[in-house]
């Protein structure tokens, strides 16, 4: 299985990256979040990740990416706050932010959906009882094997 993030976009991936972040528009726009550059990596990200996988949950595949995505950007939030805003309490709020934290906190959060998508997949094993019959004292144990 393979994800194409380049060629198929996530919809709506500006809001649902900055919705995890927890950040607003005004400083992290669409066009920054879905640079190639940051949807090529997580694509080969991923992609590395789910390689020997066919069939998984593509939405939790998809949310992974997200998160993904959300990990390469926290480095650079710190350069992107604005030295001046208007609104003092957002700005309080996104500079105590531990964008480093964060964006290990985000990477951890992408290898869970990817261990839970292939454990999905794994649950979908069946397996059947299997039964020993023995004959009598005389047969058991069995040396002759």
């Amino acid at each position: 299985m393979k994800i194409n993030l380049v060629d198929k976009p996530i919809s709506d991936l500006g809001i649902r990256v900055r919705a995890i972040m927890g950040v607003p528009e005004l400083i992290l726009i669409d066009e920054t979040i879905s640079s190639p550059d940051f949807l090529k990596r997580a694509e080969n990200y991923i992609n590395k990740a789910i390689k020997d996988y066919e069939n998984l949950d593509e939405s939790l595949i998809e949310i992974a990416a997200i998160y993904y995505i959300g990990y390469l950007l926290c480095p650079g939030m710190y350069a992107r706050l604005p030295k001046q805003m208007e609104n003092l309490s957002t700005k309080t709020i996104l500079q105590s932010i531990d964008w480093n934290q964060l964006a290990e906190d985000l990477l951890n959060k992408c290898n869970d959906l990817i261990d839970e998508a292939i454990a999905e997949l794994e649950d979908d094993v069946t397996y059947s009882a299997t039964y020993a019959v023995l004959s009598d004292e005389a047969t058991y144990p069995n040396e002759n094997i």
